[in-house]
């Protein structure tokens, strides 16, 4: 899947409000999809307003790994490797991680 997420705006944004206000909006965003979810899950689906929250956690991602200095690699090693345990989980060869 590949997200255009524009990252001169990420950038932009990070040096105009601070690494501690995005960060504040951030959080506050994975709440917002939390909510979301959970409206969801109780039958009053709004899938254009999901969308939305995913979008801005989407966001958030990319905001979160330049103003933290993960790498896409480092990202993807890990989504990997949580991947492959959901796998093993799903075959019935829990490892207890």
């Amino acid at each position: 899947m590949k997200i255009d997420i524009d990252e001169k705006i990420i950038t932009d944004s990070i040096n105009h409000y601070g690494k501690e206000a995005q960060s504040i909006v951030c959080m506050e965003e994975c709440s917002e999809l939390i909510q979301c979810i959970s409206k969801e899950l109780r039958g009053k689906s709004d899938k254009n307003h999901l969308a939305e929250e995913m979008a801005d956690v989407m966001i958030c991602i990319k905001m979160l790994q330049e103003m933290y200095g993960i790498g896409t690699s480092e990202l993807e090693a890990w989504i990997y490797s949580k991947q492959q345990r959901i796998k093993e989980r799903m075959e019935g060869v829990d490892n207890g991680t």
